[in-house]
């Protein structure tokens, strides 16, 4: 934050209240940019979870990840990070035995049940690409849980914040 000085004037502080009111509004600015970094670094996180996690198929998972502006804050803006893949959601939590066995760290986030319909050990067969396939469903590859975990990450808050506000 700047220091300010004035004399005693009125020209004085009419100046030092136009100088307040200036970085008042810079500030806005920056803790705006601030957010949408933020947001963005959080895409760019998902996007190498989903990579790491081997969550590709046809890239539709990939190359859906996005931010969209939030409901305005107080003070401030909010973005949301988000996915609009249809099968985002069993890749994140994982389907039957499999994902049972190898569940999220947090199924109550939606209330995420596994195995449903009791298929269990006999798992299930499905058609894809013109042939039968047979599976007990697959694992929990939570890539927005980890990215969730990531962007709270002090070194990255601080990173990006020396970014927008820069080091003083």
């Amino acid at each position: 934050m700047p220091k300010y000085t004035t004399n005693l004037s009125a020209r004085g502080f009419r100046q030092l209240a136009d100088d307040i009111r200036k970085y008042r509004l810079e500030l806005q600015k920056k803790c705006d940019e601030f957010t949408r970094q933020l947001a963005e670094e959080g895409v760019a996180i998902a996007k190498a979870n989903i990579l790491s996690e081997d969550a590709i198929y046809t890239g539709e998972l990939l190359n859906s990840m996005n931010i969209k502006p939030g409901d305005v804050i107080v003070n401030g803006a909010s973005y949301h990070i988000y996915t609009a893949c249809p099968w985002a959601k069993f890749v994140e939590f994982g389907t039957g035995i499999e994902g049972k066995e190898n569940s999220h760290p947090d199924t109550s986030i939606i209330g995420w049940k596994y195995d449903v319909n009791n298929h269990g050990e006999k798992g299930w067969f499905y058609f894809k690409n013109g042939k039968w396939h047979w599976t007990k469903g697959m694992p929990s590859r939570p890539f927005m849980y980890n990215t969730a975990s990531a962007l709270r990450n002090t070194e990255t808050i601080t990173r990006i914040a020396r970014r927008v506000f820069g080091e003083d």
